[in-house]
This record gives structure tokens, sequence and C-alpha cells, in this order.
């Protein structure tokens, strides 16, 4: 199969097995058994699990047992030893990557039987779907997954910084971007030390690509056999990047910089509409969420996985997989698990209803981030761009940010790693 995870996932099969141990044996009391692997942890899987909960309580015929594998490179590591040793759970989460190896070795089962079937969906609902996002689960016009957790970036300002400032909005463009971190870049004490930034961030890929789109650029060339990254747009994407965080802000480790903005310390960050759920209730002065700033151009990328079953298990097993995952899915549910974790509804539906109304009204702007959704993009999906990311992270983004080397060659360099990992 090429360059697969599953040579890096085989030495975890023995604790696999007894976590899947179960998924082929028999239901008792005519209740069907589906385990469900994923990595939610924190209030976003309290969250779940209270709906996989609600589910279970309204669907007495099935029990969904929610599994959390606590990160992504576990759960990942743990389903392809699991799918090695034929011993797969009936419903896990899975970026796209990931999903393309599954449906290379037989084991994603296709969802258009289910989608099409009496338990299915009517045309007008599956139109009800953001844009884009059924067709970024399609394979060669076949669904295999579907969304689960998508988030957008956002702009999160304090509205009190920005009033000591004389600002009386987000940035809505680069250059306002630039500016009004500068105005809110200040030594408070006269010190001549710096103790108010205008922003702050840490290392993301994620970020960066925000900005290359913007600026006309693109990750990979059309074929997705080389990057294109590199290009005089990315080059250009960086050394704005670069300016902004260092220039106006500054780079933090980890989540040190969320901390930064809950304590007045920092006018604005980027970060994903998901950081909600977690700085919620943390800070004291008047906040609100803005759209990213554009460039040349309005972009956005969604980020998250989706959710795939497996092919191995047992007929019942998979038609009360796609009976949560439909349930799940509904507008009203969708709209529950955005409110209760910062994640998109997957529902353009959900937007308009009751809850999330109320929702929007708590938070100033959260209706303009969730409308990206409108125009958004998706990263490549093949598993050697999912690879060959953490090179542009780590060699290009993080490397310039860090003023190791000046954005053309930390791109390029990049762009080198990226290449031989796509094979070209």
């Amino acid at each position: 199969m090429g360059r697969k995870l599953l040579l890096v996932a085989v030495v975890g099969v023995a604790a696999v097995f007894a976590v899947a141990g179960c998924s082929k044996q028999e239901d008792g009391d005519g209740v069907v058994e589906v385990q469900f692997w994923h990595a939610m942890g924190g209030p976003l899987g309290d969250t779940l699990d209270g709906l996989v909960a609600e589910f279970n309580e309204t669907h007495p015929d099935i029990n969904i047992e929610s599994v959390s594998m606590g990160r992504y490179q576990a759960l990942s590591q743990k389903i392809m030893a699991a799918v090695a040793a034929g011993e797969p759970p009936v419903l896990a989460q899975a970026y796209e990557a990931w999903t393309g190896e599954l449906i290379e070795n037989g084991s994603a089962e296709p969802l258009d039987p289910y989608i099409e079937g009496p338990n299915g969906l009517s045309p007008g609902e599956l139109a009800d779907f953001v844009p884009g996002l059924l067709e970024n689960n399609t394979w060669d016009g076949t669904i295999y997954s579907f969304p689960f957790n998508k988030s957008v970036r956002a702009i999160y300002w304090n509205k009190n910084l920005f009033e000591a400032a004389g600002l009386d909005r987000a940035p809505t463009d680069w250059d306002e971007y630039g500016s009004m971190a500068r105005t809110l870049t200040r030594d408070l004490d006269g010190d001549g030390e710096t103790d108010q930034w205008g922003t702050a961030g840490q290392i993301s890929a994620w970020m960066f690509e925000n900005l290359l789109i913007q600026n006309g650029g693109e990750i990979l060339t059309p074929d997705g056999a080389r990057a294109a990254f590199d290009s005089a747009e990315g080059i250009e994407a960086l050394e704005f990047m670069v300016r902004l965080l260092t220039d106006y802000g500054k780079v933090t480790s980890g989540y040190e910089y969320q901390n930064d903005f809950q304590a007045g310390k920092v006018g604005m960050i980027e970060g994903s509409t998901v950081s909600l759920s977690y700085m919620e209730g943390k800070y004291t002065f008047d906040m609100a969420v803005a759209p990213l700033p554009h460039g040349k151009e309005r972009g956005c990328f969604v980020a998250g996985t989706n959710v795939v079953i497996f092919s191995e298990a047992p007929k019942a097993k998979k038609d009360a997989a796609w009976t949560f995952i439909k349930w799940f899915t509904s507008p009203e549910v969708t709209a529950r698990w955005a409110i209760g974790t910062g994640y998109a509804p997957v529902r353009m539906s959900a937007l308009e209803s009751e809850s999330m109304q109320a929702r929007f009204e708590e938070i100033e702007g959260l209706r303009e981030v969730l409308a990206q959704l409108e125009f958004a993009s998706y990263e490549p999906r093949s598993a050697a761009w999912y690879a060959g990311r953490k090179y542009l992270e780590e060699g290009g983004v993080e490397s310039a940010l860090r003023k190791q080397k000046d954005p053309s060659t930390a791109l390029a360099e990049a762009a080198v790693a990226v290449n031989a990992e796509l094979g070209g």
C-alpha cells in the first residue's frame, strides 16, 4: 500500500484487542452494541458523551459505546492496528487521509446504500449539508465517511483593550490586521518593555494555509503531486505572518497565547471556533469574535475529522452505526453539538435554529464567523500530505517564525521535504 499508516500502527495490536475484543461478541438482550472510537476529551468529550447517552436512551435497541483514545495519533495507530488484526470497531472518527487508506484496504464501508436506503436521507436533506462537506467525504463518486467535528478559524478580540486604543471593531483585511496589532502593542508602565501585545499565536500550519489561499496561493499543485506553497504568494503570506506575530505580537508554546489573551495581556488572537469551549467563562472583559481578515480574497480552510463505518462489522451493527450518524448530523443535534463544543454545525438549517440564534446573541460575531463555511476550502486528502504537513509546519512556518531562516528559504526547503513525501 505504499506509505501506509498501518506500518506505524502494528505495534499496538495487542493493546487494541483488549478494547476491540467485544466487537465480535454476540449482543445480549436484543440490543445492538456499537463501539465508537474517537479522540474527544475535556469539554468536547463531555458534550459527546452526553449526546451519546441521549441517543442510547431514545434508541433502546442500540447502545453506542463511546471510547476515547485521547489523542489523534493514538486513535490512528489503534484503528490501523485493529484493521490489520481483523478486529476494528464498528464506527470511528477519521481524517480524510486515514479514510483513503481504509478505502484501499477495503475496510471503509460505502455509505451510499445507507443514504439511499429506507433509513436514508432525502435529496432535500442532503442539500441541507454545508456546501463542500459531503464532497470532501466522497471518493470516486462514493461517500465513504460523514462529517463529524468541523471548525474554522476566527479572530477573538478584547473589546476593552480595543476601545482603550481608540479602535471600535475587529480588523477586516491584512492592512488593518497589521495596523491594529501595532496600535494594540504597548509599553503600559513606561519601562521600555512591551507588556501588552497586539496579538499572539502558536506555530500553526493552519494559520499559514489560510493566509496562503487568501493571497491567491495553493498548498499543492492541481494534480496533488508537488508542493505549491513555496510560490510568491506563499512567501508573501509567510512574511506577513512573521511580521504580525514577531513585530506586533509573540509566538508562544502550546496554548499559552490563549492564556495571555484571557489574562488581558493580548488584544486579539486567532484560534479555532473550538477555542470557545475552552476559554468561555475564563475571561473578565468584553469579548467578541470575527471572521478572518481577508487578503486579496476571502478564504478559510475547514479543519476536523469525519466518521467511518467499518465493513468488517455485522450488518446489524453497521445499520445501527448509520442510525447514530443520521441522528448526530440532524439539524437539532448538530446545533447542540456546535453550542457545546464550538464546532460548526454541519447542516445549514441548524444555523437558523432557535438554539443557534440564541448562541449568536451570546457570542458577538459568531454568526459571521460561521458564515465563512460558505466559501471554505479543504486540505489535500492524501496520506502523503497528512504525513508531509509537518514539514510545512516545522520546517517552513516554525523556522521562519523563530527567525532561523527567511520565509523564502524556509518554504523552499519545506517544499523539498514535502515533495519527497509525495514521491516527486
